[in-house]
Protein backbone atom coordinates (compact mmCIF):
# COMPACT_ATOMS: atom_id res chain seq x y z
CA UNK A 1 0.00 0.00 0.00
CA UNK A 2 2.93 2.38 1.41
CA UNK A 3 4.60 1.32 -2.12
CA UNK A 4 1.48 2.12 -4.46
CA UNK A 5 0.95 5.73 -2.89
CA UNK A 6 4.85 6.06 -3.32
CA UNK A 7 4.13 5.75 -7.07
CA UNK A 8 1.37 7.57 -7.26
CA UNK A 9 3.27 10.66 -5.76
CA UNK A 10 5.98 10.17 -8.51
CA UNK A 11 3.33 10.25 -10.97
CA UNK A 12 1.83 13.30 -9.96
CA UNK A 13 5.36 15.13 -9.74
CA UNK A 14 6.04 13.87 -13.15
CA UNK A 15 2.81 15.17 -14.72
CA UNK A 16 3.18 18.50 -12.86
CA UNK A 17 6.54 19.00 -13.97
CA UNK A 18 5.70 18.25 -17.78
CA UNK A 19 3.07 21.15 -17.25
CA UNK A 20 5.69 23.57 -16.02
CA UNK A 21 7.89 22.76 -18.45
CA UNK A 22 4.82 23.07 -20.95
CA UNK A 23 3.89 26.16 -19.39
CA UNK A 24 7.77 27.79 -19.06
CA UNK A 25 7.20 26.94 -22.73
CA UNK A 26 4.74 28.65 -23.61
CA UNK A 27 5.46 31.18 -22.80
CA UNK A 28 8.86 31.71 -23.89
CA UNK A 29 7.62 31.03 -27.28
CA UNK A 30 5.51 33.57 -26.66
CA UNK A 31 7.82 35.90 -25.60
CA UNK A 32 10.45 35.27 -27.39
CA UNK A 33 10.26 33.32 -30.64
CA UNK A 34 6.56 33.58 -31.77
CA UNK A 35 7.06 37.31 -34.01
CA UNK A 36 10.36 35.74 -35.09
CA UNK A 37 8.43 32.57 -37.01
CA UNK A 38 5.45 34.51 -37.00
CA UNK A 39 6.92 37.39 -39.73
CA UNK A 40 9.80 34.68 -40.56
CA UNK A 41 9.87 35.34 -45.07
CA UNK A 42 10.16 31.07 -45.36
CA UNK A 43 6.32 31.55 -43.14
CA UNK A 44 3.98 30.66 -46.22
CA UNK A 45 1.46 32.76 -44.35
CA UNK A 46 4.01 35.91 -44.46
CA UNK A 47 4.52 35.17 -47.79
CA UNK A 48 1.04 35.11 -48.87
CA UNK A 49 0.53 37.92 -46.99
CA UNK A 50 3.28 40.46 -48.55
CA UNK A 51 1.89 39.19 -51.77
CA UNK A 52 -1.33 40.40 -51.09
CA UNK A 53 -0.43 43.77 -49.55
CA UNK A 54 1.04 47.20 -51.60
CA UNK A 55 4.24 47.73 -49.38
CA UNK A 56 4.19 51.13 -47.97
CA UNK A 57 6.47 53.92 -49.53
CA UNK A 58 9.65 55.47 -47.95
CA UNK A 59 9.92 59.14 -48.22
CA UNK A 60 12.32 61.56 -46.63
CA UNK A 61 11.07 64.83 -45.10
CA UNK A 62 10.05 66.86 -48.01
CA UNK A 63 7.72 63.73 -49.45
CA UNK A 64 10.77 62.78 -52.03
CA UNK A 65 10.40 58.72 -52.62
CA UNK A 66 12.97 56.47 -51.53
CA UNK A 67 11.37 53.23 -51.45
CA UNK A 68 8.08 52.16 -53.54
CA UNK A 69 6.89 49.29 -54.80
CA UNK A 70 5.82 49.18 -58.79
CA UNK A 71 2.88 47.98 -61.11
CA UNK A 72 4.71 44.73 -61.28
CA UNK A 73 5.70 44.09 -57.89
CA UNK A 74 9.42 44.69 -57.29
CA UNK A 75 10.67 47.32 -54.87
CA UNK A 76 12.80 50.05 -56.44
CA UNK A 77 14.86 52.55 -54.74
CA UNK A 78 15.16 55.36 -57.03
CA UNK A 79 18.82 56.83 -54.52
CA UNK A 80 20.38 53.48 -54.83
CA UNK A 81 23.35 53.27 -52.99
CA UNK A 82 23.12 56.72 -51.59
CA UNK A 83 20.29 55.30 -49.52
CA UNK A 84 21.61 51.62 -49.24
CA UNK A 85 22.63 51.80 -45.01
CA UNK A 86 19.58 53.86 -44.33
CA UNK A 87 16.59 52.02 -45.97
CA UNK A 88 18.08 49.04 -46.08
CA UNK A 89 16.53 46.28 -48.64
CA UNK A 90 14.06 43.50 -49.20
CA UNK A 91 14.60 40.50 -50.84
CA UNK A 92 13.03 36.87 -51.14
CA UNK A 93 15.99 35.63 -50.76
CA UNK A 94 17.96 37.43 -48.01
CA UNK A 95 15.07 38.70 -46.10
CA UNK A 96 15.04 42.62 -45.04
CA UNK A 97 17.30 45.35 -43.68
CA UNK A 98 17.15 48.92 -42.57
CA UNK A 99 13.95 50.87 -42.58
CA UNK A 100 12.34 47.90 -44.28
CA UNK A 101 13.36 45.85 -41.29
CA UNK A 102 12.11 47.75 -38.93
CA UNK A 103 9.10 49.45 -39.64
CA UNK A 104 8.10 46.27 -41.92
CA UNK A 105 4.85 45.68 -39.85
CA UNK A 106 4.02 49.49 -40.39
CA UNK A 107 4.77 49.07 -44.52
CA UNK A 108 2.28 46.26 -44.41
CA UNK A 109 -0.43 47.73 -42.72
CA UNK A 110 -0.32 45.77 -39.49
CA UNK A 111 -0.04 48.26 -37.06
CA UNK A 112 -3.30 49.90 -35.55
CA UNK A 113 -3.95 53.13 -35.40
CA UNK A 114 -6.48 55.13 -33.78
CA UNK A 115 -8.71 56.32 -36.33
CA UNK A 116 -8.23 53.18 -38.34
CA UNK A 117 -11.87 52.21 -38.19
CA UNK A 118 -12.28 54.82 -40.87
CA UNK A 119 -10.85 52.47 -43.47
CA UNK A 120 -12.22 49.21 -42.47
CA UNK A 121 -15.25 49.16 -44.54
CA UNK A 122 -12.62 50.39 -47.31
CA UNK A 123 -10.41 47.14 -46.02
CA UNK A 124 -13.59 45.26 -46.47
CA UNK A 125 -14.51 46.16 -49.82
CA UNK A 126 -10.74 45.77 -51.03
CA UNK A 127 -10.92 42.20 -49.99
CA UNK A 128 -14.33 41.54 -51.64
CA UNK A 129 -13.51 42.93 -55.15
CA UNK A 130 -9.84 41.11 -54.68
CA UNK A 131 -8.04 43.84 -54.73
CA UNK A 132 -4.88 44.50 -52.47
CA UNK A 133 -4.49 45.63 -48.81
CA UNK A 134 -2.00 48.76 -49.02
CA UNK A 135 0.47 49.41 -46.13
CA UNK A 136 1.16 52.97 -44.29
CA UNK A 137 3.89 54.99 -45.66
CA UNK A 138 7.18 55.93 -43.71
CA UNK A 139 8.29 59.23 -43.54
CA UNK A 140 11.94 59.75 -42.92
CA UNK A 141 13.75 62.70 -40.95
CA UNK A 142 16.73 62.47 -43.38
CA UNK A 143 16.66 65.12 -46.14
CA UNK A 144 17.62 63.11 -49.34
CA UNK A 145 19.35 65.80 -51.62
CA UNK A 146 21.44 66.46 -48.18
CA UNK A 147 22.57 62.63 -47.98
CA UNK A 148 22.74 62.38 -51.77
CA UNK A 149 25.02 65.45 -51.29
CA UNK A 150 26.91 63.76 -48.87
CA UNK A 151 27.09 60.27 -49.76
CA UNK A 152 29.01 61.92 -53.40
CA UNK A 153 31.62 63.84 -51.72
CA UNK A 154 33.20 61.47 -50.11
CA UNK A 155 34.12 59.95 -53.49
CA UNK A 156 36.12 56.54 -53.47
CA UNK A 157 36.85 57.21 -49.80
CA UNK A 158 35.50 55.06 -46.98
CA UNK A 159 34.00 56.63 -44.26
CA UNK A 160 30.38 58.15 -42.67
CA UNK A 161 28.72 61.32 -41.81
CA UNK A 162 25.63 62.11 -39.38
CA UNK A 163 23.81 65.22 -39.92
CA UNK A 164 21.23 66.04 -37.08
CA UNK A 165 19.09 69.13 -35.89
CA UNK A 166 20.57 69.62 -32.32
CA UNK A 167 17.27 71.08 -31.22
CA UNK A 168 15.05 68.01 -31.67
CA UNK A 169 16.92 65.10 -32.38
CA UNK A 170 15.66 64.66 -36.04
CA UNK A 171 18.40 62.78 -38.28
CA UNK A 172 18.96 64.67 -41.25
CA UNK A 173 21.27 62.52 -42.81
CA UNK A 174 23.28 59.05 -42.09
CA UNK A 175 25.61 57.91 -44.81
CA UNK A 176 28.29 55.66 -44.72
CA UNK A 177 30.11 54.62 -47.78
CA UNK A 178 30.55 52.11 -49.48
CA UNK A 179 27.19 50.74 -49.12
CA UNK A 180 24.71 48.80 -50.97
CA UNK A 181 22.65 49.08 -53.87
CA UNK A 182 19.19 47.73 -52.41
CA UNK A 183 18.15 47.33 -56.43
CA UNK A 184 20.67 45.08 -57.08
CA UNK A 185 20.78 42.66 -53.51
CA UNK A 186 19.53 39.57 -54.79
CA UNK A 187 22.05 39.65 -57.85
CA UNK A 188 25.60 41.09 -55.34
CA UNK A 189 24.15 39.82 -51.98
CA UNK A 190 27.21 37.23 -52.37
CA UNK A 191 29.93 40.28 -53.29
CA UNK A 192 28.76 42.78 -50.92
CA UNK A 193 29.52 39.90 -48.09
CA UNK A 194 33.15 40.01 -48.99
CA UNK A 195 35.34 42.00 -47.07
CA UNK A 196 37.11 42.67 -49.47
CA UNK A 197 35.25 45.57 -51.01
CA UNK A 198 35.13 47.52 -47.69
CA UNK A 199 32.12 45.80 -45.75
CA UNK A 200 29.02 47.58 -47.89
CA UNK A 201 27.13 45.99 -45.60
CA UNK A 202 28.34 47.89 -42.40
CA UNK A 203 26.66 51.23 -41.83
CA UNK A 204 29.89 52.86 -40.28
CA UNK A 205 27.87 56.02 -39.08
CA UNK A 206 26.20 53.43 -36.39
CA UNK A 207 28.10 50.21 -35.87
CA UNK A 208 31.45 51.13 -36.50
CA UNK A 209 34.19 51.97 -34.18
CA UNK A 210 36.96 54.79 -34.62
CA UNK A 211 39.46 56.37 -32.38
CA UNK A 212 37.85 60.00 -32.36
CA UNK A 213 41.46 62.09 -32.11
CA UNK A 214 41.24 65.41 -30.96
CA UNK A 215 37.11 65.98 -31.81
CA UNK A 216 37.11 64.21 -28.00
CA UNK A 217 39.07 67.15 -26.71
CA UNK A 218 35.28 69.09 -26.42
CA UNK A 219 35.17 65.90 -23.59
CA UNK A 220 38.22 66.83 -22.08
CA UNK A 221 37.75 70.78 -22.50
CA UNK A 222 34.26 70.34 -20.57
CA UNK A 223 35.80 67.88 -17.92
CA UNK A 224 38.88 70.85 -17.41
CA UNK A 225 36.12 73.30 -17.17
CA UNK A 226 33.73 71.78 -14.78
CA UNK A 227 36.83 70.20 -12.46
CA UNK A 228 39.77 72.70 -12.43
CA UNK A 229 38.95 75.19 -9.98
CA UNK A 230 41.91 78.01 -11.63
CA UNK A 231 41.37 76.75 -15.57
CA UNK A 232 40.84 80.04 -16.68
CA UNK A 233 43.97 81.12 -14.98
CA UNK A 234 45.67 78.06 -16.51
CA UNK A 235 48.80 78.37 -18.54
CA UNK A 236 50.32 75.65 -20.26
CA UNK A 237 53.96 75.82 -21.97
CA UNK A 238 54.00 73.79 -24.86
CA UNK A 239 57.37 72.71 -26.48
CA UNK A 240 56.06 70.12 -28.83
CA UNK A 241 57.12 67.00 -27.11
CA UNK A 242 55.71 65.34 -23.66
CA UNK A 243 57.58 62.89 -22.09
CA UNK A 244 55.75 59.96 -20.07
CA UNK A 245 57.64 57.97 -18.33
CA UNK A 246 59.41 55.99 -20.84
CA UNK A 247 56.67 57.33 -23.82
CA UNK A 248 56.35 60.36 -25.17
CA UNK A 249 52.86 61.95 -26.75
CA UNK A 250 53.74 64.21 -29.57
CA UNK A 251 52.05 67.37 -31.18
CA UNK A 252 51.89 67.48 -35.10
CA UNK A 253 54.91 67.77 -36.53
CA UNK A 254 56.10 68.21 -32.89
CA UNK A 255 54.57 71.80 -33.18
CA UNK A 256 55.99 74.28 -30.06
CA UNK A 257 52.76 76.00 -29.44
CA UNK A 258 54.98 77.73 -26.81
CA UNK A 259 52.87 79.39 -23.41
CA UNK A 260 48.65 79.09 -24.16
CA UNK A 261 45.25 79.06 -21.94
CA UNK A 262 43.05 76.26 -22.35
CA UNK A 263 40.99 78.37 -25.06
CA UNK A 264 44.32 79.33 -27.31
CA UNK A 265 44.66 75.40 -26.77
CA UNK A 266 41.98 74.44 -28.34
CA UNK A 267 42.15 76.89 -31.04
CA UNK A 268 45.46 74.78 -32.27
CA UNK A 269 44.30 71.53 -30.71
CA UNK A 270 47.41 71.16 -28.77
CA UNK A 271 48.32 68.09 -27.52
CA UNK A 272 50.55 68.80 -25.34
CA UNK A 273 48.39 70.71 -23.19
CA UNK A 274 45.64 68.27 -23.29
CA UNK A 275 47.87 65.43 -22.29
CA UNK A 276 48.88 67.47 -19.46
CA UNK A 277 44.78 67.91 -18.62
CA UNK A 278 44.00 64.86 -18.72
CA UNK A 279 46.76 63.63 -16.02
CA UNK A 280 45.50 66.39 -13.95
CA UNK A 281 42.14 65.25 -14.33
CA UNK A 282 42.75 61.88 -13.60
CA UNK A 283 41.64 58.67 -15.21
CA UNK A 284 37.84 58.84 -13.23
CA UNK A 285 37.10 62.53 -13.94
CA UNK A 286 37.79 62.00 -17.72
CA UNK A 287 35.49 58.57 -17.34
CA UNK A 288 32.82 60.41 -15.45
CA UNK A 289 32.76 63.26 -18.14
CA UNK A 290 32.41 60.74 -21.23
CA UNK A 291 29.99 59.20 -19.30
CA UNK A 292 27.68 62.54 -19.23
CA UNK A 293 28.23 62.15 -23.05
CA UNK A 294 27.02 58.95 -23.42
CA UNK A 295 30.03 57.15 -23.75
CA UNK A 296 30.03 53.32 -22.23
CA UNK A 297 25.67 53.67 -22.30
CA UNK A 298 23.52 51.93 -24.60
CA UNK A 299 21.89 54.29 -27.13
CA UNK A 300 19.43 53.60 -29.79
CA UNK A 301 17.32 55.96 -32.72
CA UNK A 302 14.29 55.20 -31.14
CA UNK A 303 10.48 56.35 -31.39
CA UNK A 304 7.42 54.29 -30.57
CA UNK A 305 7.82 51.40 -32.22
CA UNK A 306 11.15 50.34 -33.03
CA UNK A 307 15.10 50.79 -31.36
CA UNK A 308 17.64 51.09 -33.63
CA UNK A 309 20.95 50.25 -31.58
CA UNK A 310 23.93 52.37 -31.90
CA UNK A 311 27.17 50.56 -30.84
CA UNK A 312 28.13 52.56 -27.33
CA UNK A 313 31.58 55.15 -27.62
CA UNK A 314 33.89 53.06 -25.53
CA UNK A 315 36.12 55.33 -22.65
CA UNK A 316 36.86 52.22 -20.69
CA UNK A 317 40.29 49.96 -20.65
CA UNK A 318 42.30 48.56 -18.11
CA UNK A 319 45.82 49.90 -18.16
CA UNK A 320 45.14 53.20 -16.21
CA UNK A 321 49.06 54.05 -15.93
CA UNK A 322 49.83 58.11 -16.76
CA UNK A 323 50.48 57.17 -20.54
CA UNK A 324 47.16 55.77 -20.87
CA UNK A 325 45.01 58.44 -18.98
CA UNK A 326 47.03 61.90 -21.13
CA UNK A 327 46.91 60.05 -24.17
CA UNK A 328 42.92 59.15 -23.55
CA UNK A 329 42.35 62.69 -23.08
CA UNK A 330 43.45 63.40 -26.95
CA UNK A 331 41.06 60.88 -28.14
CA UNK A 332 43.59 57.99 -28.72
CA UNK A 333 44.72 54.55 -26.74
CA UNK A 334 41.30 52.74 -26.26
CA UNK A 335 39.14 55.59 -26.78
CA UNK A 336 36.69 55.06 -29.50
CA UNK A 337 33.35 56.30 -31.01
CA UNK A 338 31.35 56.23 -34.66
CA UNK A 339 30.21 59.32 -35.71
CA UNK A 340 26.35 59.09 -34.52
CA UNK A 341 27.83 59.08 -30.74
CA UNK A 342 30.60 62.38 -31.91
CA UNK A 343 27.65 63.98 -33.42
CA UNK A 344 25.50 63.38 -30.28
CA UNK A 345 28.47 64.49 -28.40
CA UNK A 346 28.64 67.72 -30.46
CA UNK A 347 24.77 68.60 -30.09
CA UNK A 348 25.38 69.05 -25.88
CA UNK A 349 27.70 72.18 -27.22
CA UNK A 350 25.08 73.81 -29.58
CA UNK A 351 21.94 72.83 -27.58
CA UNK A 352 23.12 74.44 -23.99
CA UNK A 353 24.32 71.30 -22.54
CA UNK A 354 21.25 68.83 -23.68
CA UNK A 355 21.38 66.21 -26.26
CA UNK A 356 17.69 64.99 -27.51
CA UNK A 357 16.84 61.74 -28.41
CA UNK A 358 18.29 61.15 -31.79
CA UNK A 359 15.23 59.75 -34.80
CA UNK A 360 14.40 59.15 -37.91
CA UNK A 361 10.64 58.39 -38.16
CA UNK A 362 8.83 62.06 -39.08
CA UNK A 363 5.91 60.30 -39.69
CA UNK A 364 3.45 57.38 -40.54
CA UNK A 365 0.87 58.29 -43.18
CA UNK A 366 -1.68 56.29 -44.94
CA UNK A 367 -2.15 55.48 -48.77
CA UNK A 368 -4.38 58.43 -48.73
CA UNK A 369 -1.77 61.03 -47.52
CA UNK A 370 -3.49 61.34 -43.89
CA UNK A 371 -1.17 61.52 -41.02
CA UNK A 372 -1.45 58.40 -38.54
CA UNK A 373 1.63 59.49 -36.48
CA UNK A 374 4.17 61.66 -35.91
CA UNK A 375 7.53 61.60 -33.33
CA UNK A 376 8.01 64.24 -30.69
CA UNK A 377 10.84 65.36 -29.71
CA UNK A 378 12.13 64.21 -26.24
CA UNK A 379 15.40 65.28 -24.09
CA UNK A 380 17.67 62.34 -23.96
CA UNK A 381 20.57 63.48 -21.81
CA UNK A 382 22.36 66.49 -19.82
CA UNK A 383 25.59 66.38 -20.50
CA UNK A 384 27.14 70.22 -19.79
CA UNK A 385 25.60 72.70 -18.21
CA UNK A 386 24.50 75.88 -20.34
CA UNK A 387 28.04 77.95 -19.24
CA UNK A 388 30.14 74.84 -19.99
CA UNK A 389 28.84 75.25 -23.57
CA UNK A 390 28.21 78.36 -23.77
CA UNK A 391 31.95 78.75 -23.59
CA UNK A 392 33.01 75.72 -25.50
CA UNK A 393 30.83 76.87 -28.57
CA UNK A 394 33.04 80.16 -27.95
CA UNK A 395 36.59 78.01 -28.19
CA UNK A 396 34.68 75.70 -31.45
CA UNK A 397 33.80 79.90 -33.21
CA UNK A 398 37.71 80.85 -32.72
CA UNK A 399 38.75 77.65 -34.13
CA UNK A 400 37.10 78.35 -37.30
CA UNK A 401 38.12 82.11 -37.38
CA UNK A 402 41.47 81.55 -36.63
CA UNK A 403 42.54 77.69 -35.57
CA UNK A 404 42.77 74.17 -37.28
CA UNK A 405 39.52 74.50 -39.27
CA UNK A 406 40.55 77.94 -41.04
CA UNK A 407 39.26 76.47 -44.27
CA UNK A 408 35.67 76.27 -42.94
CA UNK A 409 35.07 79.64 -42.92
CA UNK A 410 32.54 80.79 -45.27
CA UNK A 411 29.76 83.68 -45.21
CA UNK A 412 27.61 80.96 -42.57
CA UNK A 413 29.07 81.38 -39.11
CA UNK A 414 30.51 77.74 -38.01
CA UNK A 415 31.33 76.22 -35.33
CA UNK A 416 34.16 73.22 -35.36
CA UNK A 417 36.58 70.99 -34.10
CA UNK A 418 39.24 69.27 -36.41
CA UNK A 419 40.03 65.85 -35.65
CA UNK A 420 43.13 63.41 -36.66
CA UNK A 421 42.86 59.86 -35.48
CA UNK A 422 46.22 57.32 -35.58
CA UNK A 423 45.34 53.96 -36.46
CA UNK A 424 47.12 50.63 -37.54
CA UNK A 425 50.40 51.31 -37.73
CA UNK A 426 51.84 51.78 -41.25
CA UNK A 427 48.26 53.17 -42.29
CA UNK A 428 47.22 56.62 -42.67
CA UNK A 429 45.23 58.49 -39.93
CA UNK A 430 41.76 59.27 -39.79
CA UNK A 431 40.67 62.39 -40.92
CA UNK A 432 37.72 63.96 -38.26
CA UNK A 433 35.45 66.87 -38.13
CA UNK A 434 32.59 67.78 -36.17
CA UNK A 435 30.89 71.09 -35.79
CA UNK A 436 27.79 72.99 -36.08
CA UNK A 437 25.83 75.98 -37.86
CA UNK A 438 24.75 78.58 -37.75
CA UNK A 439 26.63 79.32 -34.73
CA UNK A 440 24.62 81.68 -33.09
CA UNK A 441 21.39 79.48 -33.87
CA UNK A 442 22.26 76.09 -34.43
CA UNK A 443 20.37 74.00 -37.04
CA UNK A 444 22.09 71.45 -38.06
CA UNK A 445 25.33 69.08 -35.86
CA UNK A 446 27.69 67.40 -38.52
CA UNK A 447 29.52 64.52 -37.56
CA UNK A 448 32.55 63.19 -40.36
CA UNK A 449 35.08 60.72 -40.54
CA UNK A 450 36.92 59.69 -43.20
CA UNK A 451 39.23 56.35 -43.13
CA UNK A 452 42.62 56.97 -43.36
CA UNK A 453 42.56 60.39 -45.41
CA UNK A 454 46.02 61.15 -43.38
CA UNK A 455 46.68 63.64 -40.85
CA UNK A 456 44.71 66.86 -40.48
CA UNK A 457 40.62 67.29 -41.47
CA UNK A 458 40.75 67.67 -44.50
CA UNK A 459 38.98 65.50 -46.42
CA UNK A 460 36.47 65.33 -43.33
CA UNK A 461 36.26 68.91 -43.14
CA UNK A 462 35.74 69.46 -46.90
CA UNK A 463 32.44 67.19 -46.80
CA UNK A 464 31.07 69.01 -43.37
CA UNK A 465 31.76 72.62 -45.25
CA UNK A 466 29.80 71.34 -48.21
CA UNK A 467 26.86 70.27 -46.62
CA UNK A 468 26.14 72.64 -44.18
CA UNK A 469 26.31 75.23 -47.08
CA UNK A 470 24.07 73.02 -49.50
CA UNK A 471 21.45 72.17 -46.07
CA UNK A 472 21.53 76.17 -45.04
CA UNK A 473 21.09 77.63 -48.35
CA UNK A 474 18.57 75.03 -49.54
Amino acid sequence: MKDREENIKKVIVFFVLCFLSIITYLIYFNLYTADKIKYDISNQRVIEEEKNTIRGMILDRYGEILAETDKKGERKYPFGSSFGNVTGYISNKFGKAGVEAFYNNILLGREQFLGDFVDVFGSLRQSVLGQKKKGDNVVLTIDSKLQNKIYNSFRNDKGAAVCINPKTGEILAMVSKPSINPNKIDENFNEYSNDNIGKPFLNRAIQEYYPPGSVFKIVTTAAALENIEDIDSYINNCDGILKVGDKIIKDYREEKHGKVDIKNAFKVSCNNTFAKLGLKLGYDVLKNEAEKFLFNKEIYIKDDFAKIKIKPALYEFNERDEFSVGISAIGQHEVKANPMTMALMTCAVANDGKIMQPYILDSIVNYKGNLKYKTKPEKLADAIDLKTAETIKNYMILTVKEGTAKKARNSIPIAAKTGTAENAIGKEAHSWFVAFAPANNPQIVIAVVVENAGAGSGRALDIAKEAISHYLNR
